[in-house]
C-alpha cells in the first residue's frame, strides 16, 4: 500500500529518533519491552515495518513505550530525544491508515492518543453527575433540611489539606503519575474532598472504582491488564486494597500500584486513597524484629503519601463556612448545631445516627454490636443473615432474650435500615451478586464502624461471635484475622478453632499460628497434625522444618516429601527431584522438575536454576531465572549472563537488574569498564544509572509536603555550616561519575553533571558542586549559583540560606525570619522546627503550637513531639500534655503513650485515667501497672482483664505469673495453662 503524507512523516519521526539512539538491535528493543510491567510484546519484523514506513503502531502502550526508550538512550548520547508534537503525528498516521482501509477514523475529543491497548475503565471525569457522588464513590449524603438546597452536595469550603491535595492532583494533570492517601477520622470530610480535586482534572480523565469481583481482586486484575494513561483510581478505605481486609492480594496490590506510580510508559495515572489513623497506623508500622513483615510493600508505597484531614474545622475555615453557609441552608445547619468545628460529621448525619443508636432496643443494639466487632477485630465489611442470627443472640442478657419475639431478627434489621433525616440507617442492606461471587447481606454505617471502634475498645466479643465466625465466614483471610483477634484477647482455644477454619480454607499463615500454638501447649501430637495439613496445601517452610525433625526417620521423610508433592507443594517437588536426580532417576527427576518450573515462587525458581546450572543447562537456568522475576533473580540471571554472554546481553541483563532494584551487577560493569580503561563506556553505564536513580528520587519526592534534609536526629543547633547539611540525592553511581570525569578532564569536568543534576533538584548534587566551587576559591561563584536556586525556589538553596542567616547572627531578625519562612513555605521540614523552636524560646506559645501542629498534620511529627518532650523536660506537664492532645488521632495516642511512660507514679495516673477514658488501647495496661506497684491488686487485675478484652494480653499474662505461686484456687495457673472463655474466666484445657 503506498505511503501517505501522515505515515510518512511519523515513520520518518521514528526512524531519526531510532538512529539518535544509537540504531539499537531490534532484538535489544524486543527483550526491553518484555521487561516492562505488565510485558509489552513487540516483534522485530513488527519494528522494522514500523522505522520503515510500511505500517503503524496500533497500540498506544506500545509506541508510548518506544518513543520514551529511544529519547532516553538519545539523551544519554547527548542527543535530542522525541519533538514534542510526536503524538499528533502518530495520530495522524493512524487516521489515514484506518482510512485507507475503510476504518472509521476516532471520534472527535477522544484524546490525541487512542486508548486502546489495555481495557479502559471508569468514566470520564467531566459526565459524572453530582448525585452519583453518594452511591458510586461513597461521599456521605447530607443531613436532610427544610429549606430549598443548591444541589445535592453541599456547598464546599477548602481547607488547609485541600490546597496539598490539589498540588498532586496538578502533578498527575501536567502528566506524572500521582498518589495521594487522606487520612482521617470517619465522617472528616476525605471523601468529599477527593471528589472535588478529581473534578479539577482536564478533559480526557477517567475516574473509577474497583468493587466487584471485591475491591482487591478487581484492582490486581486490572493491574495485571494494565492501566489506562489519564485514569484516576478511587481507593477508598484503602485497608480494602492493601491491608488486612485484603488478604493475600495485599502486598500483591502494593507492588502493582508501585510499579504503575514508577513506571515511565504507563502514566499518567492519579491513586486518590482514604484511610482511618488507625489503618494508616497499621500499614506503615515499622517492621518488628523476629516478626513477619506483613505490609512491607504497602509501607513503602504510602511513604510520603499521606495528607492528614483534622476531625474539626479550624478557626479561619469556621469562618469562610459562615460565608458560605448564607448560601447553603445545610451547612447554616450544622453551624448552628455543632461547638467543637466538627461541621462535616454533622452534615454526614453522625449525631442522627448516634441518637438513633442510643434509642434501639436491645435486639437492635446486640446486632448492631455483631457488626462493629466483626468489622474491628477482623475487617469484616458485609455480614451475612446467618452470621447475625447465630452471633448477636450472645449480646443479649438473658431477660432481654426471653423477651424476643419470633422475627425479632426481621424486626431488628427493619429498625437499623431506616433512614434517618434524610441519612442511610444504622445497616444498609448489600444484594447479592452471584455472577461476581458476592453474598447478600449488610453493611455497617461508617460513622457507627468508628464509634464501635472507640466504645467498644475494652470489650471482648462473647461465645456466639466466635462461633458465628467459625461457622459463616467463608474468606480465609478474614476468619484467620479473627483469630489473630481471639489470641490477642486470649482466647486461645477460639483462637485455635478459627485458625483451624482458616487453614481448611486455604490459608497458610493460620496453619502458622495454629502450630505456634500448639508448640507452646507442648502438644506435639497437634502441632506434627497442623504441620502436615499445612504441607500438603502447599507450605514449603513447615516442610523444612518437619524434615529438620525427620533427619534420623528416613523412609518417613521420603514419604512426607512424596505426598507433599503429589500435592503441589513447590519445595517438596524440588527435594524430590533433587534425591531422584543423586539417584540416577534422571526420567522421573525431569518430570519432578517440570513441575517445579511452572510453581511461580521466586525462591523455588531460583533453586531450580542453581540447579540447572550445576548441570550444565545454562540456557534453562537463564529462563528459570527470568520466571521468577524478582530483584534476586535478576541479579542472578545478570551473574550468569556475565561469565558466558554476549557484551550487549550482559549489559542489558545488568541495567534490568539494576531496574528491578540489584544494583551490583550494573556497578561490577561500569567499575570493570573503567578499570579497563574503557572510560566512555564506564561513563555511559553510570549516566544510565543515575537516571535511575534520579527517576526513583523525583518519585519519592513528589508529594511530600516536608522534605527532611538531615542525615539522622540531631537538634537544628548541631549544625556549624551549610556543608554539613546532608540533603538527599547522593548515589554511587553520581559520585563515580564524577570522579570519572574529575580524573579523565581535569579536576572541575565533574561539575557540569553536578549542575545539571542540581537544577534538576538533586540536592545532593547542588551542595556538592558549591562546596567544590568554595574550595577551589570561587566563592563568588558559589554565591550566584546558591542565589540562582533560591530565586528558582529550589527548596535546598533557600534552606541553606536560611540556616546561614541563623548560624552567623548578625542578620536582622526579621529577615531570618522571612529567609525561614520562604524555606517552610518550599516544604523544609527544619525551617518549620526552626520557626517553631524560635516562636517557643520567644513566649508565642500559640504561634509555636500552630507551626508545631502545621508539621504534624503533614505527617513529619519530629517538631510536635520535640515541642511536648521539650516542656515535659521543662516542667510544664500540662501543656505538654495539652499540646499532645491537639494532635491528629494516630499521633496523638503514641505521643500520650510516651509521655505516661517518662512520668513517675504519683504525675502519671491523671493522664493515664484521661487515656482511659478516651479510649487509648494501651491506658489499661499501664494503669494496672501502676495500681498494682500501689498495692491495688483488685484494681489491678481489673484493669488488666480490661487490657486483655481490648487485645493486649501481656499485662494479665504478667500479673498471672507473678500470681501463680499464690493461687489457692488455682485460677492463675488455669488462666496460663488454658487462657480465657470468651466470658472472661479460665478456660477448661483443650
Amino acid at each position: 500500500m503506498e505511503q501517505g503524507a501522515a505515515v510518512r512523516a511519523f515513520a520518518g519521526v521514528l526512524k531519526g529518533l531510532y538512529e539518535r539512539a544509537g540504531s539499537p538491535t531490534l532484538s535489544a528493543l524486543v527483550r526491553e519491552g518484555l521487561r516492562q510491567r505488565p510485558p509489552i510484546s513487540l516483534t522485530r519484523s513488527s519494528l522494522s515495518e514500523w522505522l520503515a514506513g510500511r505500517s503503524v503502531p496500533s497500540q498506544e502502550r506500545a509506541v508510548r513505550f518506544l518513543v520514551a526508550h529511544l529519547s532516553e538512550q538519545a539523551r544519554l548520547a547527548g542527543r535530542a530525544g522525541a519533538p514534542a508534537g510526536w503524538g499528533k503525528l502518530w495520530d495522524g498516521a493512524v487516521q489515514e491508515r484506518r482510512q485507507r482501509r475503510g476504518g472509521r477514523p476516532s471520534p472527535p475529543g477522544a484524546g490525541s492518543v487512542p486508548e486502546v491497548q489495555v481495557p479502559v475503565r471508569g468514566r470520564f471525569v467531566a459526565e459524572l453527575p453530582e448525585e452519583e457522588a453518594f452511591s458510586e464513590w461513597e461521599v456521605h449524603r447530607p443531613v436532610d433540611v427544610a429549606a430549598a438546597v443548591p444541589g445535592a452536595l453541599p456547598l464546599y469550603v477548602r481547607r488547609a489539606h485541600d490546597e496539598t491535595l490539589r498540588s498532586v492532583v496538578q502533578q498527575a494533570a501536567a502528566g506524572t503519575s500521582q498518589m495521594v492517601v487522606l487520612v482521617g477520622e470517619s465522617s472528616s470530610g476525605k471523601t468529599r474532598a477527593c471528589w472535588e480535586a478529581v473534578a479539577e482534572l482536564p478533559a480526557g480523565w477517567r475516574l473509577w472504582h474497583p468493587l466487584d469481583p471485591s475491591p482487591a481482586q478487581a484492582l490486581a486484575n486490572a493491574l495485571r491488564e494494565g492501566i489506562a494513561p489519564r485514569t484516576a483510581i478511587w481507593l477508598n478505605e484503602l485497608q480494602q486494597y492493601a491491608g488486612e481486609q485484603a488478604g493475600a492480594l495485599a502486598e500483591a496490590v502494593a507492588t502493582g500500584l508501585r510499579e504503575l506510580l514508577h513506571s515511565s510508559t504507563s502514566g499518567p495515572v492519579l491513586v486518590l486513597g482514604t484511610l482511618w489513623p488507625e489503618f494508616w497506623s497499621t500499614l506503615t508500622a515499622a517492621r518488628l524484629p523476629g516478626k513477619p513483615d506483613a505490609h512491607e510493600q504497602a509501607r513503602t508505597l504510602l511513604e510520603g503519601r499521606a495528607v492528614h484531614v483534622p476531625a474539626w474545622f479550624g478557626a479561619q475555615e469556621l469562618e469562610d463556612a459562615r460565608m458560605v453557609g448564607g448560601h447553603d441552608p445545610r451547612l447554616a445547619d450544622a453551624l448552628a448545631h455543632t461547638a467543637d468545628g466538627r461541621i462535616t460529621q454533622y452534615m454526614a448525619g453522625a449525631p442522627a445516627l448516634l441518637e438513633r443508636y442510643r434509642a434501639a432496643s436491645p435486639a437492635v443494639r446486640a446486632v448492631i454490636g455483631t457488626a462493629m466487632d466483626a468489622g474491628r477485630l477482623g475487617g469484616v465489611t458485609l455480614v451475612t443473615r446467618e452470621f447475625l442470627q447465630t452471633a448477636a443472640e450472645g449480646y443479649l442478657s438473658d431477660d432481654a432474650y426471653d423477651a424476643l419475639g419470633e422475627d425479632w431478627l426481621e424486626e431488628a434489621l427493619a429498625y437499623t435500615q431506616q433512614p434517618s433525616k434524610g441519612v442511610r440507617g444504622l445497616l444498609s442492606r448489600v444484594r447479592a451478586r452471584p455472577a461476581v461471587g458476592r453474598p447478600d447481606g449488610w453493611r455497617l454505617a461508617d460513622y457507627m464502624d468508628y464509634v464501635g471502634r472507640t466504645e467498644r475498645r475494652y470489650c471482648a466479643p462473647p461465645a456466639s461471635f466466635w462461633q458465628a465466625a467459625r461457622e459463616h465466614l467463608s474468606e480465609p483471610h478474614l476468619v484467620r484475622a479473627l483469630g489473630q483477634a481471639a489470641e490477642a484477647r486470649w482466647r486461645d482455644a477460639d483462637a485455635a478453632g478459627l485458625y483451624q477454619r482458616a487453614l481448611d480454607l486455604g490459608d497458610l499463615r493460620a496453619g502458622q499460628y495454629l502450630i505456634w500454638l500448639w508448640q507452646e501447649r507442648q502438644r506435639a501430637g497437634e502441632a506434627r497434625r497442623v504441620q502436615e495439613q499445612a504441607v500438603l496445601a502447599g507450605d514449603g517452610e513447615v516442610l523444612q522444618e518437619l524434615l529438620e525433625e525427620l533427619l534420623e526417620q528416613e523412609q518417613q521423610a521420603e514419604q512426607l516429601v512424596r505426598r507433599a508433592a503429589g500435592h503441589g507443594n513447590a519445595t517438596a517437588q524440588l527435594y524430590l527431584a533433587r534425591a531422584l536426580m543423586e539417584d540416577g532417576e534422571t526420567e522421573e527427576a525431569a518430570g519432578w522438575y517440570a513441575e517445579v518450573a511452572r510453581c511461580g515462587d521466586p525462591d523455588i525458581l531460583r533453586a531450580y536454576a542453581e540447579d540447572l546450572r550445576k548441570q550444565g543447562d545454562v540456557d534453562g537456568a537463564r529462563a528459570a531465572l527470568r520466571a521468577a522475576d524478582d530483584h534476586h533473580a535478576l541479579g542472578e540471571l545478570a551473574a550468569l549472563v556475565a561469565v558466558s554472554g554476549p557484551v550487549e546481553e550482559v549489559e542489558e541483563t545488568a541495567r534490568e537488574a539494576f531496574a528491578a532494584g540489584e544494583p551490583g551487577p550494573l556497578k561490577r560493569l561500569a567499575e570493570q569498564a573503567e578499570a579497563d580503561g574503557r572510560s566512555e563506556d564506564a561513563a555511559r553505564v553510570y549516566r544510565d544509572a543515575i537516571a535511575v536513580f534520579e527517576r526513583r528520587r523525583r518519585q519519592r519526592v513528589a508529594g511530600v509536603d516536608l522534605i527532611d534534609f538531615e542525615a539522622g536526629a540531631r537538634p537544628l543547633r548541631a549544625f556549624l555550616s551549610p556543608g554539613l547539611l546532608m540533603p538527599p540525592g547522593e548515589t554511587w553511581a553520581l559520585r563515580q561519575l564524577v570522579a570519572l570525569l574529575d580524573g579523565a578532564q581535569g579536576p572541575a569536568a565533574g561539575d557540569g553533571v553536578l549542575r545539571e543534576l542540581g537544577e534538576a533538584g538533586n540536592a545532593w548534587a547542588l551542595e556538592r558542586l558549591l562546596r567544590r566551587l568554595r574550595e577551589r576559591g570561587q566563592d563568588q561563584d558559589a554565591e550566584v549559583l546558591l542565589e540562582g536556586e533560591a530565586s528558582r525556589g529550589n527548596p535546598w538553596a533557600l534552606w541553606v540560606q536560611a540556616h546561614r542567616a541563623m548560624d552567623e547572627g548578625q542578620v536582622a531578625d526579621e529577615v531570618c525570619q522571612g529567609l525561614l519562612e520562604r524555606a517552610a513555605a518550599a516544604g523544609v521540614g527544619q525551617a518549620v522546627t526552626a520557626l517553631m523552636s524560635r516562636a517557643e524560646h520567644a513566649g508565642l506559645t500559640g504561634e509555636a503550637d500552630q507551626w508545631a501542629l502545621h508539621a504534624a498534620a503533614r505527617d513529619y511529627t519530629t517538631p510536635l513531639w520535640d515541642l511536648v518532650h521539650g516542656r515535659e523536660q521543662a516542667g510544664r506537664l500540662e501543656d505538654a500534655e495539652q499540646l499532645a492532645w491537639g494532635a491528629a488521632d494516630g499521633q496523638r495516642s503514641w505521643m500520650l503513650r510516651r509521655l505516661a511512660q517518662r512520668r513517675s507514679s504519683e504525675q502519671v495516673m491523671p493522664l493515664l485515667r484521661r487515656a482511659y477514658d478516651a479510649s487509648l488501647g494501651w491506658a489499661p495496661r499501664l494503669l494496672a501497672e501502676q495500681l498494682e506497684g500501689a498495692g491495688e491488686f483488685a484494681q489491678a487485675e481489673h484493669f488488666a482483664r480490661l487490657a486483655a478484652d481490648a487485645g493486649d494480653r501481656q499485662g494479665l499474662e504478667d500479673l498471672a505469673a507473678r500470681r501463680k505461686d499464690d493461687d489457692p484456687g488455682r485460677q492463675w495457673q488455669t488462666i496460663l495453662a488454658n487462657g480465657l472463655t470468651a466470658e472472661g474466666t479460665p478456660a477448661a484445657a483443650w
